[in-house]
C-alpha cells in the first residue's frame, strides 16, 4: 500500500487544506488514515479571539465513503485550545474541521451527503440494502432502515415550512413533506388538534 502522504492528501482530502496525513494502514478490509490539523491555532467560537495555546488532544474517529470496496476510517487528532480572553465564558474549545465533518459527527460530510441521497431515494429496508451493497464490506455505508429514513426526513423537514401541531402537551412536526396535506385533513381545532399554518 502506498503510504506517501501527498498521495493520500490529494485522494482523501482533495480541496480540504486544513488536514495533514500522518500514517495509513489497511487491516481486515478497512483503510485507516491517521491525520491531524494543519493550522497553528483557531478562533474561539464565542468571542472570536485567536488562540494557539493547546490545552489537550484527543482522537476522533470518522467513517468516510468506501475506497475500493474497503471500509474507510479517518482517525483525526483534534486539539483543544485555551481561550485567553478573560471575559469569554468559554475556557477551552475544539479545533474546527468544518469542511471535513460537522461538530460531534461520526461521519464525514461526504458520507452524510451520500446517505441523505440514498435515504431520500429509498428510505427504509430498500435504502439499507442499497447502502450495504454500495459498501461491499462490513465497515462501509451499512445503515439500518430507521437510520436512513431519518436521514432523508431531515432534508425533507428543512426543505419545507415546519407544520407544528400541539398534541398532548408537545409540539411536533411531520417527518416528511408529503404528510403536510394529510395534517390539513386530519387536524381540526374541534378535535383538539391544530391545522398547520398556511
Amino acid at each position: 500500500m502506498q503510504t506517501d502522504a501527498s498521495f493520500w492528501d490529494s485522494l482523501v482530502f482533495d480541496g480540504i487544506d486544513e488536514v495533514d496525513v500522518e500514517a495509513v494502514t489497511a487491516v481486515f478490509g478497512t483503510v485507516e488514515v491517521v491525520a491531524r490539523g494543519r493550522v497553528a491555532g483557531a478562533e474561539c467560537p464565542d468571542c472570536g479571539r485567536f488562540s494557539n495555546r493547546v490545552h489537550d488532544r484527543y482522537h476522533r474517529r470518522l467513517k468516510d465513503l468506501p475506497l475500493a470496496e474497503q471500509g474507510f476510517v479517518i482517525r483525526l487528532m483534534v486539539r483543544r485550545f485555551i481561550c485567553r480572553a478573560a471575559d469569554c465564558p468559554r475556557r477551552t474549545f475544539a479545533e474546527p474541521f468544518s469542511r471535513l465533518a460537522a461538530p460531534y459527527a461520526r461521519f464525514t460530510t461526504r458520507l452524510n451527503h451520500a446517505l441523505e441521497r440514498v435515504g431520500l431515494a429509498l428510505a427504509g429496508r430498500a435504502g439499507a440494502r442499497l447502502a450495504g451493497w454500495l459498501a461491499g464490506c462490513p465497515a462501509g455505508l451499512r445503515r439500518g432502515k430507521d437510520d436512513l429514513a431519518t436521514q432523508g426526513h431531515g432534508i425533507a423537514r428543512s426543505a419545507v415550512q415546519h407544520a407544528a401541531c400541539a398534541g398532548r402537551g408537545r409540539l411536533r412536526d411531520p417527518p416528511r413533506a408529503d404528510l403536510l396535506h394529510r395534517l390539513d385533513l386530519r387536524g381540526s381545532p374541534s378535535r383538539g388538534r391544530c391545522a398547520p399554518d398556511a
